[in-house]
């Protein structure tokens, strides 16, 4: 049996499949190939999603992670890398002006370093930040005013909720949409911040510096905006002391994640004093990133699960088609057709039915993907609708419990639903389509295909002719 043969009976097989079987009875193998069809179809859908919407928050938070927080490379400094401290009218140990102009120039030396593209100074703090309705923690960064300058990435990822993203005087601050909706504070308002200081009997004191808001920032990650306060690098070293700060110098290159970031880091190391220590982004979030990694694969691993379980409809779909045509395959066999021939008509049968899972699933999951944020939102309007009706309702029985019993009852806030926190997750998912994975995706389950349609075709192909044939 030729290979051509074979592939007129699949193509027989996939075209008329609800036609009645020689035998006169009617077939019920053709609903189940469909059925099949459409099970890897829907199947694929949350598969294309998830793996698209994982991709997207991944790179989403680590470019901010990257870009924002950690550079792409960050040398830490010592406070006797260019001079010596000097005590204050307060006694107070403080930077003098030789050692920030020391950390200004070597900022400015490593910009020079060939794939380097950025360099900027920064002084980061512990701190406690005071306004309108109470206080809270932050991270208390100083850092030059070009770092807002238009083409630098700070400006691209973070947009002005309210203000301006620019640090004018020497007592301006930026601050992220948590800590403003925290503290009640908007632009125009006095935010202090409340530094430790030791003095020279060793005793350790607050110091309050008090700053006006110039702007309130938003990179789409809450979880940095709740942390950063943004002040002019001069002040940070009047305001941090030496051994509650870190000095350092953020560099920035073309691409972070490019193999020649290597090759840069070693040229910067080259340019480096002594004391300087020198860290990529991956040292540094090396825990963060390996559980975004684990908890994609994982994610995806979950939803492959179930692309295998409606990949075995085409097997069950396959052995009620090989028992519908018992009789054909054996009269088949009876006037030449090989075991193999038999047997790669069934496989091709499975894959092509795979095929058309794939063919309907995947484009299906790239729409949805595509409007994953609108789907996210309307399905948060729908439940709130329920949500918020279940809500009044309860409201209203304990009211009418309360006029009957004479009691009072508490009463709680409603609390929207929000399926994904921005407090731990990006405001708005970033879309990328990974099209190396949906490719993977394809083809993984065009072999699966095959591969559960091996079982049910080998059973095909061994049918004995002569026994087939008594029993009609």
């Amino acid at each position: 049996m030729r290979i051509r043969a074979s592939v007129l009976y699949a193509t027989r097989m996939l075209l008329s499949p609800s036609q009645k079987t020689l035998s006169g009875q009617g077939s019920s193998a053709g609903r189940s190939l469909i059925g099949a069809i459409l099970c890897i179809a829907l199947s694929l859908v949350p598969l294309v999603v998830v793996l698209t919407v994982s991709d997207g928050m991944i790179e989403g938070i680590t470019s901010r992670i990257v870009e924002l927080s950690s550079y792409h490379m960050q040398v830490t400094v010592t406070d006797s890398t260019f001079s010596t401290n000097m005590q204050d009218e307060d006694d107070s140990p403080q930077l003098d002006l030789e050692t920030a102009q020391g950390i200004q120039d070597l900022a400015l030396q490593l910009q020079q370093v060939p794939g380097v593209t950025a360099a900027f100074p920064e002084r980061q703090g512990i701190g406690l930040a005071a306004g309108v309705k109470g206080r809270t923690g932050a991270t208390i960064r100083s850092v030059p005013p070009e770092i807002f300058a238009p083409e630098s990435t700070f400006s691209q990822l973070f947009s002005a909720e309210a203000g301006s993203i620019s640090l004018s005087s020497s007592r301006s601050a930026l601050i992220g949409t948590g800590i403003a909706k925290n503290l009640g504070l908007a632009p125009g308002d006095t935010i202090r911040l409340v530094t430790m200081r030791t003095s020279p009997t060793g005793k350790v004191i607050p110091k309050i510096t008090p700053f006006t808001v110039e702007g309130i920032v938003s990179c789409g990650y809450q979880e940095l905006d709740s942390l950063w306060v943004f002040i002019p690098f001069d002040t940070g070293f009047s305001l941090l002391e030496d051994s509650l700060s870190t000095i350092l110098v953020g560099l920035q290159t073309q691409d972070a994640f490019s193999d020649g970031l290597l090759e840069t880091a070693w040229l910067v190391e080259e340019e480096l004093p002594p004391e300087c220590r020198l860290r990529l982004w991956s040292q540094l979030n090396t825990a963060q990133y390996e559980n975004f990694a684990s908890t994609r694969i994982m994610l995806i691993f979950v939803m492959f699960l179930i692309v295998l379980v409606a990949s075995v409809n085409i097997s069950s779909a396959l052995v009620m088609l090989a028992m519908e045509r018992r009789r054909e395959i054996a009269i088949l066999k009876s006037v030449g057709a090989t075991s193999e021939g038999i047997i790669t008509a069934f496989l091709l049968t499975g894959f092509c039915a795979g095929g058309a899972g794939v063919v309907l699933g995947i484009p299906l999951g790239i729409l949805c993907a595509v409007n994953v944020n609108q789907i996210l939102s309307g399905i948060e309007e729908l439940l709130n609708i329920f949500v918020h009706f279940w809500y009044n309702l309860s409201n209203m029985f304990l009211a009418f419990l309360e006029n009957f019993l004479s009691k009072d009852y508490a009463r709680s806030e409603f609390v929207p639903v929000q399926l994904l926190d921005p407090a731990f997750y990006l405001e708005e998912i970033p879309v990328v389509l990974p099209w190396t994975g949906i490719f993977a995706i394809a083809a993984g389950t065009l072999v699966l295909s095959v591969v559960v349609s091996a079982l049910p075709s080998i059973k095909a192909g061994k049918e004995k002719p002569l026994d087939t044939l008594r029993k009609f």
